[in-house]
């Protein structure tokens, strides 16, 4: 078995330029045989440690520097004398924006300066995963503002709650889960396709090889676990604000530390798919991909497959986009396009209904000259 998975690592140490591989990735203490479910938990542990090592290994100084500027943003977002107390309940929308004045209003203006430098700096360094990381933070924000839904009625949310009282918030996080999924989804299929594309090999067991060396189990995991971080964090912010209590700071703290332990997953959730799957990758599902195809086939002109009914010899005739069936117009010295039963716009001829084939000279009806399979 060494000798059969030797020719699979030059492979793939050549196609990703890695510094190690997953499989080269050793545990100090192996739970498999132990107990049920150890070996899973080897799987997911060596994942972890290997997307660690590669992630310490090439993360550069722009990685630290754009989530130090996340951090500072989240940090004046959050921490000032204003949220600190609650704010007046009475101000609401722009007259409570309005209202902020002073040194907090040069803090909230600093915030937004910072989140957009890090969601710009987030673009530079993940250009496969573009447009995931936009979408991730709108649905991030999406996540606070069904919060904000469920604590405008119930200050003590989720205590004291009244399914009445939760539609617009639950309808919220039915679409943010929705999309959530979705984006695991492309990144999982990208994955597929990537390894079908990039590592297709006759022996079953080499391609069950390549696929576990691209295993997302860890990064799945991960994944969830950010989703844990951002509800809580989002809660917590918006709990803390909600009970206007000056002198209870714990779910302000809650939402320090969730937030900012969020930031650097959030990176590593775009990093690592990118790493994987290569700077050519686009990151979506196989329906999106075949959609694509097809609708760049109905929207273009292409030439059928036309050929005599009779002696099968080809034919010039051809397709438009709407379906239509083509052809070069018969009059002498005039090569226009012209769609058969129509008026030439050049010589103003009609193109008749029927063909004579070149070769036998069969006269049919042109769509005669398409198989049954091209009838639109």
């Amino acid at each position: 078995m060494s000798e059969e998975s030797a020719p699979t690592i030059e492979v793939e140490r050549d196609h990703m330029s890695l510094p190690f591989r997953l499989g080269d990735i050793e545990l100090s203490t192996a739970f498999e045989g132990r107990f049920m479910g150890g070996g899973f938990i080897d799987t997911v542990r060596r994942e972890w440690l290997f997307q660690f090592r590669l992630a310490r290994a090439e993360w550069t100084r722009d990685y630290y520097v754009a989530l130090l500027f996340g951090t500072l943003a989240l940090l004046f977002g959050s921490v000032s004398p204003e949220l600190l107390s609650g704010g007046d309940a009475a101000l609401v929308g722009v007259g409570g924006v309005m209202a902020i004045s002073g040194f907090q209003y040069f803090q909230l203006l600093i915030s937004v300066l910072l989140w957009c430098w890090f969601v710009f700096q987030g673009w530079q360094l993940f250009p496969v995963m573009r447009t995931h990381l936009i979408s991730l933070v709108v649905l991030w924000n999406g996540l606070m503002l069904a919060q904000i839904f469920f604590h405008s009625k119930n200050a003590t949310f989720p205590s004291q709650l009244n399914l009445a009282d939760m539609m617009e918030g639950t309808l919220l996080y039915l679409v943010v889960f929705f999309f959530m999924f979705y984006f695991w989804k492309a990144v999982v299929e990208t994955r597929d396709l990537h390894v079908e594309i990039n590592h297709v090999h006759e022996d079953v067991r080499v391609m069950e090889a390549e696929m576990a060396e691209h295993s997302l189990t860890g990064w799945t995991i991960i994944f969830a676990g950010w989703l844990v971080l951002i509800i809580t964090s989002t809660w917590a912010g918006v709990h803390h604000v909600a009970e206007l209590n000056e002198t209870n700071i714990g779910a302000l703290v809650l939402h320090l530390i969730t937030g900012v332990a969020s930031l650097p997953i959030f990176f590593f959730l775009l990093w690592y798919p990118q790493r994987m799957l290569g700077q050519d990758a686009n990151v979506t599902t196989r329906a999106a991909i075949d959609a694509a195809l097809e609708m760049a086939e109905s929207t273009s002109s292409y030439r059928a497959d036309a050929r005599c009914p009779d002696c099968e010899a080809p034919s010039p005739l051809t397709r438009t986009p709407s379906g239509e069936v083509a052809a070069s117009c018969l009059t002498t010295g005039c090569n226009a396009s012209v769609v058969v039963g129509m008026v030439c716009d050049s010589c103003k001829n009609v193109m008749p209904t029927r063909l004579q084939c070149t070769s036998c000279g069969v006269n049919a009806p042109a769509m005669d000259y398409f198989p049954d399979q091209e009838a639109w």
